[in-house]
């Protein structure tokens, strides 16, 4: 009888394991396809590690922003909605260009048919905000050498 108790404990465990590891991948395989579509759509500007150091950072008028930092700003796990609308133009941020052609272009914009909806997110964006979080710097461990300048609004 013990022996099967055992046996129903050690396999109730294995499933267990099972089913995280099974999440663990499905959040990394977000993550993945985010981090894709910010290097394309989000790298010129806010760098390849997301430090705010992109090519184009001698032609921005204001900073890009450490994106690593956003948990420090917002909290953690990053506040999705918040981070959305900064991304898909429901909010304002001045240094993504106008509501009407964001700097990115339309493809942040795009939801399946029929569902578009005002407090909804597309699918690119949250992948996005998948990798963002999992990139996120948070503790007092982290380095102050990436450390972001005060959040004004003009910029995400």
């Amino acid at each position: 009888m013990r022996n099967q108790a055992r046996l129903v404990r050690t396999v109730a465990l294995l499933v267990g394991c099972l089913f995280l590891s099974i999440a663990a991948n499905a959040n990394a395989a977000g993550a993945a396809d985010g981090r894709k579509l910010y290097l394309e759509h989000c790298a010129a500007c806010h760098g390849l590690k997301a430090d705010g150091h992109g090519p184009l950072e001698p032609e921005l008028a204001k900073p890009a922003a450490d994106l690593r930092f956003l948990a420090k700003r917002y909290g953690n796990p990053l506040p999705y909605d918040q981070i959305a609308r900064f991304m898909d133009g429901r909010a304002d941020v001045k240094a993504h260009g106008s509501r009407d052609m964001p700097v990115w272009g339309e493809e942040m914009w795009k939801y399946p048919p029929g569902h578009a909806h005002s407090n909804e997110v597309s699918e690119p964006v949250a992948k996005i905000i998948k990798y963002l979080q999992s990139i996120q710097i948070v503790g007092t461990h982290a380095s102050m050498e990436g450390n972001p300048p005060a959040h004004d609004g003009s910029h995400l």
